[in-house]
């Protein structure tokens, strides 16, 4: 474990995995502790932390492409805009497909959508001049992992 401590891999493969969680229950533990354990990436003074302009970006442009994606599904799932939408995409989207893709999008979207509101807190937090190391390190990632386990449970009270 030590050796992917401070590895950008282990926050990378921590977001992947914890995002498919809400598909398969049992990844929700082991992602969410790969992303506690790279302390690397909530270090405020680390050019690789997640509260660097670059990561906002990053996770900014997974949202767009999300919400694209799950506007697209939404529009595709309703009664009056199916058949537009399954016409557009040659009936690969007709409107059960479009359900299920719309439900199976809530959950990285969630995901992303938390990650970047800590990496966004925590910037705000550096301009403001905060420089205590416990509220980077601890408080936001916990309340980060905190709010996607209910996200989870209230996702998996949908299916």
């Amino acid at each position: 474990m030590q050796m992917l401590r401070g590895s950008k891999l282990t926050l990378l493969l921590g977001t992947l995995i914890t995002s498919a969680a809400p598909y398969f229950l049992p990844l929700a533990l082991p992602g969410l502790v790969m992303i506690a354990a790279s302390r690397k990436a909530f270090n405020p003074n680390l050019k690789d932390s997640i509260y660097t302009p670059s990561f906002q970006r990053l996770t900014a442009w997974f949202l767009l492409v999300l919400a694209l994606l799950e506007g697209i599904t939404g529009f595709g799932a309703g009664p009056q805009t199916s058949t537009l939408v399954s016409d557009l995409t040659f009936g690969l989207l007709n409107r059960g497909n479009s359900l299920q893709f719309h439900i199976l999008l809530i959950g990285p979207l969630t995901f992303f959508f938390i990650l970047h509101s800590a990496s966004g807190l925590g910037s705000m937090l550096l301009r403001r001049g905060v420089k205590n190391v416990l509220i980077f390190e601890l408080v936001i990632p916990a309340i980060m992992i905190t709010l996607y386990a209910l996200a989870i449970y209230m996702y998996a009270l949908l299916l």
